[in-house]
């Protein structure tokens, strides 16, 4: 998963990407019956049964669609290279595997190469030089599609060439050569990870578990006995960049992998096959979860049955069996979204991955096929308004707090956007169920019109904001009577226009729907307000810009987000104000949250992470820097009379789970 940084380092292309962790192959056991200690007599021969020979199984393909072709088949250069489009993310999916990755709809940090949880960071002192090390333990058993064993030398050889030929993109990201040091094989199943201790400046550091346990977890490991000698060759070309060329130009051929497939063909323009690999070890493993919160794997033929987070008793909130269930997979390439769903209206496929999301003539077309469903789920993205608080009116938290109340975002989700966006009141959506706080404060939730009004306007008063004249209500509550003029701040000063900068309906419908709506509601209220629609670029470019502190009032924007929520410190830290690259454009600036923030990032244990992730999200919700205004749907359509998921409900949708290959059935 990407994170804040690793985002703005793509936003002026406004790329989207995924790198959802990958799972392991190994081999199964099998029992030997203990022979007799004396012979028995022979029993009589039977008669003889006649033979009926039997059909083998139909081979089963779960067929989907993509419109775009994908950039390449090196993961190298999906991940660090010019190759690293949400086609290539889907196609690559379980090429890769990792110590670490998330659980299914509830994204609980979870082993998947690694054998339990890694030790506590220690100290060390090494030739003078201080390290903060870890040791994991790896799975015995787990095996590359070739057969071969995958050991600590596979992570350790991944880990260097990063580092050494300075890949950037998502490795720069999991890899941070900012913290990592050098990984190190004790033997094969064990791996000591080597954090500085201190930063460039010499200032003390400690890894915390966005670096670590949601970082260098999480990097993608590759078999070394088919990439090395690629490596190698690869290190000959000349300076760093002419190495990276050379690296990411190499096309795998008969490439090991670890996730349940392997490569078959791809044929441009038409389709990318893959095939069930024969020996992944994960197969036929039971995976539990629990509404208390417990998560359960029972992996039949091996010693790695787990329990975490809790006694696996209550009710199930989850029960399923991992495949892969197909026989194979085959992504076929459409020119266009139009071509891809009709291709799924007349059967050729049973399943569209669609990251731009349906305009309403497609689910017309997909709600008119009787045998095509549509599923609705809200992104991992959030949608906001912000403000500049260095200047007035929006320094006033009470401000802030007012144009919150004022804000009914049920009613344009619900009525203006028919259920289309789902409203949100905190900075981690609710989906994201190992990080959400659902009990954050919630300006203006089930207030009416009328008492939206009564409760913004006491607070501006309360705040020393002075009308001429005060808004009144109909005497039903439903509308405005009279609109306020002439508010003033504490100072006397007339509040002047403010501006909200917006996305137009052409670049995205629901921003500007959100904007025009709270125009409206600001000048009821008497807050002078008007809402300019206009382009993306002119956004982010009023955003880097060097006068942003003089230029920017309110904002409409969006995130997509990570799943350990460390931009809750990207975004609000008083560091990260500036012009360039920086992110907190509004200027929000508290000591309070700042130290907050930086313990998040020091953070060791999931515990004490979650204590401050909840913290920060309560904070937020009250000093306002953003309102959070919804999150956007992610949308599936799929066959469920050919189909069968294990479940359709989870942040970010089937999709998220790049279809769920390894766990859908074919009927």
């Amino acid at each position: 998963m990407l994170t804040a940084r690793c985002q703005i380092f793509r936003l002026r292309n406004v790329a989207v990407f995924f790198a959802v962790g990958a799972f392991v192959a190994a081999l199964a056991c099998s029992n030997t019956p203990e022979p007799s200690l004396a012979p028995e007599p022979a029993p009589p021969a039977p008669a003889p049964v006649p033979i009926i020979p039997t059909q083998p199984d139909e081979p089963t393909t779960y067929s989907v669609g993509i419109f775009e072709e994908p950039d390449t088949r090196n993961y190298w250069n999906y991940l660090a290279g010019p190759g690293g489009s949400v086609w290539t993310g889907f196609v690559l999916d379980g090429v890769a595997t990792s110590l670490y990755g998330y659980s299914h709809q509830r994204f609980d940090w979870i082993p998947i190469l690694a054998d339990g949880f890694p030790s506590e960071l220690v100290k060390e002192s090494i030739g003078g030089q201080e390290f903060w090390t870890s040791q994991i333990n790896l799975k015995r058993g787990a095996a590359w599609s070739d057969g071969k064993e995958i050991t600590a030398d596979d992570f350790v050889f991944v880990v260097n060439t990063a580092l050494e030929m300075e890949l950037g993109g998502d490795f720069s990201v999991t890899v941070d050569p900012d913290f990592v040091d050098h990984v190190e094989a004790l033997d094969a199943q064990t791996l000591k990870v080597y954090f500085k201790a201190m930063d460039e400046d010499g200032n003390p550091q400690l890894p915390g578990l966005s670096v670590w346990q949601f970082g260098l977890a999480f990097a993608p490991i590759l078999p070394k006995h088919y990439w090395e000698p690629v490596v190698a060759s690869a290190k000959q070309a000349g300076d760093i960049d002419a190495q990276q060329k050379a690296l990411f130009g190499h096309v795998p051929e008969n490439e090991p992998t670890a996730g349940g497939f392997v490569f078959s063909k791809w044929e441009a323009g038409a389709f990318y096959e893959y095939e069930k690999a024969p020996n992944w070890f994960r197969e036929g493993t039971v995976i539990t979860q629990y509404s208390n919160g417990a998560y359960q794997e029972d992996a039949p033929g091996t010693d790695y049955d787990i329990t975490f987070y809790g006694q696996p008793v209550g009710e199930k909130t989850l029960e399923m069996t991992l495949g892969p269930h197909v026989d194979s997979e085959i992504f076929n390439i459409y020119g266009s979204q139009d071509a891809a769903i009709l291709a799924l209206a007349n059967g050729d496929i049973d399943y569209v991955f669609n990251p731009l999301g349906f305009g309403k003539g497609f689910q017309d077309k997909i709600n008119s096929t009787p045998d095509l469903t549509v599923v609705t789920n809200p992104a991992n993205s959030i949608r906001y308004l912000g403000f500049n608080v260095r200047k007035e009116p929006f320094d006033s938290r009470e401000f802030r707090q007012a144009v919150a109340i004022l804000i009914d975002k049920e009613f344009v989700t619900d009525t203006i956007l028919q259920g289309t966006a789902f409203p949100i009141y905190s900075m981690v959506p609710k989906g994201n169920l190992a990080w959400h706080q659902p009990d954050v404060v919630k300006y203006g939730f089930g207030l009416t019109r009328s008492e939206r009004m009564e409760q913004a306007v006491a607070l501006l008063k309360s705040a020393g904001f002075t009308y001429e004249v005060e808004p009144v209500m109909s005497e039903d509550g439903n509308f405005v009577d009279v609109q306020g003029k002439g508010l003033r701040g504490p100072g006397g000063e007339l509040v002047p226009e403010l501006e909200i900068l917006t996305p137009s309906a052409g670049y995205d419908p629901l921003r500007s729907t959100f904007a025009i709506w709270i125009e409206r509601w600001l000048n009821d209220a008497g807050i002078p307000a008007r809402a300019k629609l206009t382009g993306f670029g002119v956004i982010v470019d009023t955003l880097f810009s060097e006068n942003v502190e003089e230029e920017l009032d309110m904002w409409i924007f969006g995130w997509s987000l990570s799943l350990f929520p460390s931009y809750l410190e990207e975004y609000f830290h008083s560091d990260n104000i500036g012009a360039g690259s920086e992110v907190n454009w509004g200027g929000y600036s508290n000591p309070s949250y700042d130290e907050l923030a930086e313990a998040l990032l020091q953070e060791q244990t999931i515990e004490g992470a979650r204590a401050k992730v909840f913290e920060l999200q309560q904070f937020l919700a009250e000093e306002l820097p953003y309102v959070t205004l919804f999150s956007p749907p992610m949308i599936d359509a799929y066959r469920p009379t050919k189909l069968d998921f294990p479940y359709t409900e989870s942040l970010g949708g089937i999709q998220f789970w790049n279809g769920l290959q390894r766990t859908v059935h074919i009927e």
